[in-house]
């Protein structure tokens, strides 16, 4: 997977726009849906927006340091 550059303006701007869509599903959520399902919609709709924001603070895998004996 390339590698994010948490500073550039494109990833603020997906930040931003990820961190207001998610704050109007949590309220949502809060309010509660009219519609079978609905609640569990804006659930995944949470996850998957949790999922993008992590994205940079996923560590990359650490290199593989050698043994000494």
């Amino acid at each position: 997977m390339a590698e994010i550059d948490a500073h550039s303006e494109t990833w603020r701007a997906v930040a931003d726009w990820a961190r207001e869509r998610r704050q109007a599903a949590a309220d949502d959520l809060i309010r509660g849906g009219t519609t079978p399902g609905h609640d569990d919609k804006l659930r995944g709709e949470i996850r998957a927006l949790d999922d993008l924001l992590s994205l940079v603070d996923t560590p990359q895998s650490p290199a593989a340091t050698p043994i000494d004996y």
